[in-house]
């Protein structure tokens, strides 16, 4: 089987790995000829340089992969999605902007038979699997949270944090309003509100509301006539104070904050980083609550492991045909969840 993957950044590479651990053959493109970062990584694969935005309609007729997974920037998807949709292959990807994914998903519905899988990686992706999964198997269900935070393993900075993906998708996720379910219907609320204070495995984290990291869930709870469910970021109590005086007293521009993470929070060669996620779902007076934390290995960081190994997981399963059926536009519920969760946890050991 072959795996056509877009994009060789530090999740490509990571997503490389995996697929060809779970016995894929890999063939990958990126506009920057950047063969050399698989090198060590995958023993087998074939590299292509895109030298024209068109490019990739010829490397995936040349290879007729199984399935075609995107971790190109959001402003990237929708000519590869839409490519593999009116040819009926399979498609996955990152996701990262909610009205990108919905005319990708909305295409699929209309044209497409092959499945297709919006917003599959951490957050999106990871603890929605794992939310509707409980959400499914447990009676009564009202309230659904959703919860993930990228922590540097050491506090070395005021801000407690550590840049482990864009810059950029980190700020539009602060300063976008964001989707909730609230009282059985869809709302909007402000980015960085909803400050809470939760005691998890690794002490208190203060958690609020970021853009994005609900995806499609809220409309599968929604349907399900679940009251509440929402999605917040963790970080170590202190962070968004300081990030709300900078961006709101201090009427910091979006430039003037990319510098600050970029000279304040960028990680040393040796800078460990955490992942924790965790999904709470309450039916009545009975709540279940699952957490996990993924460390960082000697290749890859944890956040690395936690987005790439989750969308390699699904990707696998996608291209085996094991989610091959009427309906294109997959969710997070089609997932047999524990098939995702034998062979992740298998990439996260290995």
């Amino acid at each position: 089987m072959t795996a056509t993957i877009f994009g060789l950044g530090r999740m490509g590479q990571c997503i490389a790995y995996a697929m060809s651990k779970l016995g894929y053959k890999i063939v990958c493109a990126d506009v920057i000829p950047a063969e050399y970062k698989l090198k060590g990584l995958v023993k087998d694969y074939e590299f292509i340089h895109l030298k024209t935005d068109k490019a990739f309609k010829k490397v995936i007729r040349d290879h007729e992969p199984d399935i075609v997974i995107s971790s190109l920037p959001y402003h990237q998807l929708l000519p590869i999605a839409s490519y593999c949709i009116t040819n009926n292959i399979r498609y996955c990807d990152l996701g990262g902007r909610v009205d990108v994914s919905e005319e990708i998903n909305q295409l699929a519905k209309a044209k497409g038979v092959k499945p297709v899988f919006t917003d599959l990686g951490l957050a999106p992706g990871w603890v929605n699997i794992v939310s509707e999964h409980l959400a499914n198997t447990i009676d009564n269900v009202d309230t659904v949270n959703m919860y993930v935070g990228g922590l540097p393993v050491l506090k070395n900075n005021l801000l407690n944090y550590m840049v482990t993906w864009s810059i950029d998708g980190l700020l539009n996720e602060y300063v976008d309003d964001c989707l909730i379910l609230r009282n059985k219907k869809l709302i909007t609320v402000p980015g960085m509100d909803g400050l809470e204070t939760i005691n998890t495995c690794l002490g208190e984290l203060e958690a609020f509301y970021t853009s994005g990291g609900a995806s499609h869930t809220l409309n599968s709870m929604k349907e399900k006539g679940i009251k509440d469910c929402s999605y917040k970021t963790f970080r170590y109590p202190g962070h968004i104070d300081i990030i709300k005086f900078l961006t709101k007293q201090c009427k910091l521009n979006g430039d003037a904050m990319k510098q600050v993470f970029q000279d304040g929070c960028s990680n040393a060669k040796d800078d460990k980083d955490l992942v924790i996620l965790r999904s709470e779902v309450y039916a009545g007076d009975i709540t279940t609550v699952f957490e996990k934390v993924i460390t960082s290995g000697n290749t890859f960081s944890a956040m690395q492991k936690a987005t790439a190994f989750s969308i390699s997981t699904v990707a696998s399963l996608m291209g085996g045909g094991i989610l091959d059926g009427e309906y294109s536009a997959l969710g997070y519920s089609d997932i047999p969840y524990l098939e995702f969760e034998k062979i992740l946890n298998a990439l996260l050991e290995d």
